[in-house]
């Protein structure tokens, strides 16, 4: 009986997509909390990219629950890319990154959130996708309903 609870926990986060497993949401809390964030914020940008599904892997070869790319994830955490698909490190970094953006944005939230999804650079110049105005609607879309605000 032991074993298979030791074994449901080590595996729980391998085992979450298309929904918040306990451990995961502990883990965004604190990470979110660690740098400033709000939770529900960093959830939902979770949400979004990867549904928390740990091993996601996107079309352009973004992974892990935050869904980075390997330039990205190697300037945020200077980690190895390999450790994109880890859970602790993934929410880490989602929120580190966040924070960081939402500061070189000068505290625009919409603004942040668009570069998370296509990059400072297109923020920086104004040319923002279409997909990613849609991107950013349904992050602030999925917070305000998990804030109970929508």
């Amino acid at each position: 009986m032991r074993a298979l609870a030791f074994l449901a926990l080590v595996l729980s986060p391998a085992l979450a997509c298309g929904y918040i497993p306990q451990d995961l949401w502990g883990r965004t809390w604190r990470y979110a909390q660690a740098w400033g964030l709000d939770p529900y914020l960093v959830a939902a940008v979770v949400w979004v990219e990867s549904r928390y599904c740990p091993g996601a892997v996107g079309k352009a070869g973004e992974v892990g629950l935050g869904q980075f790319m390997p330039g990205t994830w190697r300037r945020t955490t200077g980690a190895p890319p390999e450790w994109r698909g880890h859970p602790d490190w993934a929410l880490w970094a989602t929120a580190k990154h966040l924070r960081e953006l939402y500061y070189a944005t000068g505290g625009d939230w919409y603004k942040a959130l668009a570069a998370y999804n296509a990059g400072f650079g297109a923020v920086r110049v104004g040319a923002i996708p279409a997909s990613t105005h849609r991107y950013v609607k349904r992050v602030l879309s999925l917070y305000r309903a998990w804030r109970g605000r929508g």
